[in-house]
């Protein structure tokens, strides 16, 4: 029995919109050794009756509709690893969409080092508002011209001199992973924002990354997406995911030492409060740590007024 190369895993919830053109660039791929794995979390807004019209695609292993939303993406993932049959995990979320040369091209990059558990492509975002396309520059915050690039670099080092200060893949759908690697690690089950930056980070210490620097995947930004501002609890929930991934990854005194480097988690946390000030009883609170950073930089807002 024939195994396939990857196992491509589209978990959706309520993107009926986008359903189309994501199968499509999942299925119209220039590399045909794959399966894929079609999840739907409960949906509500008739995304079950597009997806149906592809159960019986030769492609299509899996079609499986829960009841009960699971309340976590990671808990879909979890499911789709679990039915997977490949040697390579790809999670293309149901809102993205790729081009098709993506699998092509990142296998033949893999071709050069075998020691790679994980790889991904550069991203561009397509805003579903302006109907701007721009290319994301996340990771440039850390050095300017690293990913201009394609390159190959050990987990270990990659985790040490980037990932454990921020995520650095902008999106998971541009990004395979080895199903051998995912196995040995613990799925980020109770999380529901930063649960790919958890795996990534366990990942790495299994072997090394690559990246193309050629923009194969397209992160569309819409009201829905879990980047938008969320109210109250969920963004709570967000920053304690964070918290949570630095305090594991970092000492107390490595974060006051690289404190710059979380400027990210300050200056977000700055304009999340300035929105969240109409609610008084809730707050989002910094470590101690970070606290000094986000009073610079509240100095520094009421300077420039």
């Amino acid at each position: 029995m024939h195994l396939p190369k990857v196992s491509i895993i589209i978990p959706n919830y309520n993107h009926k919109p986008y359903l189309q053109q994501r199968l499509d660039s999942v299925l119209g791929q220039t590399f045909q050794d794959f399966e894929v794995i079609v999840l739907d979390d409960a949906s509500t807004d008739g995304s079950q009756e597009v997806l149906k019209a592809y159960n019986n695609h030769p492609k299509v292993s899996h079609m499986v509709f829960n009841d009960v939303n699971s309340g976590s993406p990671f808990k879909q993932w979890q499911k789709g690893i679990a039915l997977a049959q490949g040697e390579w995990i790809w999670i293309a979320e149901s809102d993205d969409y790729c081009e098709l040369d993506f699998l092509s091209t990142l296998f033949s990059f893999y071709e050069s080092d075998t020691s790679c558990v994980l790889l991904y492509c550069a991203t561009k975002h397509k805003d579903e508002i302006s109907g701007k396309m721009y290319l994301d520059t996340w990771a440039s915050a850390m050095d300017e011209h690293r990913w201009n690039n394609s390159f190959i670099n050990t987990g270990q080092d990659e985790v040490k001199r980037y990932f454990r200060y921020r995520n650095i893949i902008p999106n998971a759908s541009g990004a395979l992973f080895k199903k051998e690697a995912v196995l040995n690690v613990r799925l980020p089950l109770g999380m529901k924002y930063c649960g790919d930056w958890q795996l990534w980070l366990q990942l790495l210490s299994y072997g090394s990354i690559g990246y193309v620097s050629k923009p194969m995947n397209y992160f569309r930004k819409h009201k829905d997406t879990t980047r938008t501002f969320k109210l109250l609890e969920s963004e709570r929930t967000r920053f304690n995911e964070y918290y949570t991934i630095i305090q594991q990854y970092s000492t107390f005194l490595d974060r006051l030492v690289y404190l710059n480097k979380y400027n990210w988690i300050v200056l977000e946390c700055y304009l999340k409060k300035r929105t969240l000030g109409r609610f008084p009883n809730v707050k989002l609170k910094l470590p101690i740590e970070l606290q000094l950073a986000y009073c610079m930089l509240v100095v520094r807002k009421k300077l420039s007024l």
